[in-house]
C-alpha cells in the first residue's frame, strides 16, 4: 500500500509540473495562431499587444494589397489594423450607412486611440461614371468624354478630402498621406487625372504639415514588373509598397519615441 501511495504521489507531482507548461503552450499557440492569421488575411486584424503603438491603414484595394507586407515589416514594432473593407472613395468615407449612423470614416476610427494613421483616397474618385445613369463605366474605351464624368470633380475631391483630414486630425493622431498610384491603362489626358488629384491632395497636406508618402513616384518607373494591367499590384509590387509604407511608419514612430529602428545584423568578421 505504501508503495502504491508513493507512486500516486509521484504521478501527481509530475502532473503539477507539466500541466502549467501544457496550458501555457496552448495559450501561446492561440496567440500565435491569431498573429499568423493576420499575416495571411488583410481583413483579420491582429490582437493588440498593449506594449506596442497602434497603426491604422486607410485606403482602397491598393492598400489592401500592401497591408500584410506592412504588418510583416512592423511585426513586433506596431499593431497594424485596417477596416475590413475597401475604403473606396472620399465620398464613401464621409457617407453614412443609415441616416443616424456615424460616417464610415468615424466607424473605421472607432473609439480606440491610434498613434499613426496612413491614408489614401484617389483612384475611386477619378473613376468614370455615366452622366445619365451614374453607373460605373467598366470599359472607358467604349465611351466618349461627353458621356462621362469623374465620380468626384477636383473641387469636390478637395472639399471631401479636407473634411476627412479634419476628422482625422480631430482624433489627435500622427497622419501620413499616401499619394495615389498611377493607372497605366489610361492614356493621354485621362492618364494625367491621377496627377491632378495628387496635386490637390498635396496642397491640402502641405497646408496642414502632413508628410506625404509618395507612392506614385515610387511605382511609376516600376509598373512593368510591379503592376498588373488593371492597376492592381503583383505580389512583388505589393511587397515593395509595403516595405516603403512600413519603413516610413517605423521612422515616424521612432521620431515619436514609440519604436526603435530596424538595424541590420552586424557583419561577421
Amino acid at each position: 500500500m505504501k508503495t502504491l501511495l508513493k507512486n500516486i504521489a509521484a504521478i501527481f507531482r509530475i502532473l503539477m509540473v507539466t500541466l502549467p507548461l501544457t496550458v501555457g503552450a496552448q495559450s501561446n499557440s492561440t496567440v500565435s495562431a491569431k498573429i499568423d492569421e493576420s499575416l495571411k488575411d488583410a481583413f483579420v486584424n491582429p490582437k493588440d499587444d498593449p506594449r506596442l503603438p497602434r497603426v491604422l491603414l486607410l485606403g482602397d484595394s491598393i492598400s489592401i494589397g500592401y497591408t500584410i507586407p506592412v504588418r510583416q515589416y512592423l511585426l513586433g514594432k506596431a499593431n497594424v489594423h485596417r477596416p475590413p473593407e475597401n475604403c473606396c472613395s472620399t465620398g464613401h468615407a464621409l457617407a453614412r450607412t443609415v441616416g443616424s449612423e456615424p460616417e464610415h470614416l468615424k466607424i473605421w476610427l472607432g473609439t480606440n486611440k491610434w498613434d499613426v494613421i496612413h491614408f489614401n483616397w484617389g483612384i475611386w474618385d477619378t473613376q468614370y461614371l455615366d452622366k445619365k445613369t451614374g453607373m460605373l463605366i467598366q470599359d472607358e474605351n467604349k465611351v466618349t468624354p461627353d458621356q462621362v464624368r469623374c465620380r468626384y470633380s477636383l473641387e469636390q475631391y478637395r472639399t471631401n478630402l479636407t473634411q476627412i483630414v479634419e476628422i482625422l486630425q480631430g482624433a489627435g493622431t500622427k497622419l501620413i498621406w499616401a499619394s495615389t498610384t498611377p493607372l497605366m491603362y489610361r492614356k493621354g489626358a485621362r492618364f494625367d487625372d491621377i496627377l491632378k488629384y495628387n496635386a490637390v491632395a498635396a496642397e491640402i497636406m502641405k497646408e496642414r504639415g502632413i508628410p506625404i508618402d509618395d507612392l506614385y513616384t515610387l511605382t511609376l518607373p516600376e509598373t512593368k514588373t510591379w503592376q498588373q494591367g488593371d492597376g492592381h499590384f503583383t505580389p512583388l509590387g505589393s511587397q515593395k509598397l509595403g516595405e516603403k509604407v512600413g519603413k516610413l511608419i517605423l521612422d515616424t514612430l521612432t521620431e515619436m519615441g514609440m519604436a526603435k529602428p530596424i538595424t541590420e545584423c552586424p557583419s561577421r568578421k
